[in-house]
């Protein structure tokens, strides 16, 4: 058993790496960023800890982008521009999101997850950990639709999440089984959108 959770492991960790490789390709200009494939190859080697059990059933029943856009509207007085992929998406555990954000902070040292300007910023932090969710819920047999864990674009006026104030910001939001949720990717920190001090500055929020 231990030689098989060891192998999963290893594909976990070079699906993880390939698709932290896809967001910064996708954000990033042609020129600025070419896919290593032998550098992700060696990727596999990697021991990742291990990612927290998704259970289809904890999770709640769908939401519709509609219900989400009445959400944010009554916690905010911005009205951010709206882009999604989907009508309808499935809320996490409230649990289980706990879980993956201390899950997703420990993979800064395997993965060398960390801020550098103009290579892996904000916003590539924000796009790998919504893709990582996607994956492990996926992975769990959650089929119904991607999980409702998204990313938002933000005038960073307050300090939040150890990120200091000024310009602009990328960082995680979720509607989880308790809420709408506003996370910092870099740091983990977490807050009810209620409480989060820039929510009056939301630009665009992308699910």
């Amino acid at each position: 058993m231990k030689a098989v959770r060891g192998s999963c492991r290893r594909v976990l960790a070079a699906a993880l790496a390939w698709a932290a490789l896809s967001a910064l390709a996708e954000a990033a200009p042609v020129d600025h960023l070419v896919p290593d494939e032998s550098a992700l190859a060696r990727q596999g080697a990697i021991e990742l800890p291990p990612p927290p059990d998704w259970v289809p059933a904890a999770s709640a029943p769908l939401r519709s982008i509609d219900e989400l856009t009445l959400e944010l509207r009554q916690n905010c007085d911005s009205h951010p521009q709206m882009i999604h992929q989907a009508e309808s998406f499935v809320r996490p555990d409230h649990r289980w999101l706990q879980a993956y954000v201390k899950w997703f902070i420990k993979l800064n040292k395997p993965l060398h997850l960390q801020y550098e300007d103009q290579a892996f910023d904000c916003d590539k932090f924000s796009r790998c950990f919504v893709a990582f969710a996607d994956l492990l819920a996926l992975k769990g047999g959650e089929h119904r639709a991607s999980i409702c864990v998204g990313w938002v674009s933000v005038l960073n006026d307050s300090a939040f999440g150890g990120i200091e104030a000024g310009g602009g910001h990328a960082l995680v939001i979720a509607d989880t089984t308790e809420g709408l949720y506003i996370i910092e990717p870099q740091t983990g920190a977490m807050v009810p959108l209620a409480r989060y001090p820039n929510r009056d500055q939301l630009q665009k929020v992308n699910f």
